[in-house]
């Protein structure tokens, strides 16, 4: 009985490890006295990667994203830019799909 619940549960792992391993949670960290960061790396194909920053209610939030393949963009929305005035104070995030090959980016974020 304890074996198969362990088998079970290997398996599970197994088939959720995967999907965890393609998203990246990353905290935005702003020069002091800096409101936009630039930021750069690499997805993996059909990878996913997130970014969160503090903010303000009534700041706007402004994200523009650059690769190489043409094939990332903000959201899954298909758009590389990314703008809105926040609503609540706390967290903001934006996140990179890839739709494409691995690929490198960069996205800069402002906050104002």
């Amino acid at each position: 009985m304890l074996s198969k619940l362990f088998v079970r549960f290997f398996v599970a792992i197994l088939i959720i490890s995967p999907s965890l391993a393609l998203a990246q949670d990353i905290r935005i960290r702003f020069a002091k006295g800096r409101t936009s960061a630039t930021m750069t790396g690499r997805v993996g194909s059909g990878g996913r990667i997130c970014y969160f920053a503090n903010a303000k209610k009534g700041q706007e939030f402004n994200a523009t994203l650059r690769s190489k393949s043409g094939k990332v963009a903000i959201f899954e929305t298909g758009e590389t830019s990314y703008s809105y005035v926040i609503e609540l104070s706390g967290d903001q995030s934006v996140c990179v799909d890839n739709m494409g090959g691995a690929t490198t980016y960069t996205l800069t974020v402002s906050i104002r």
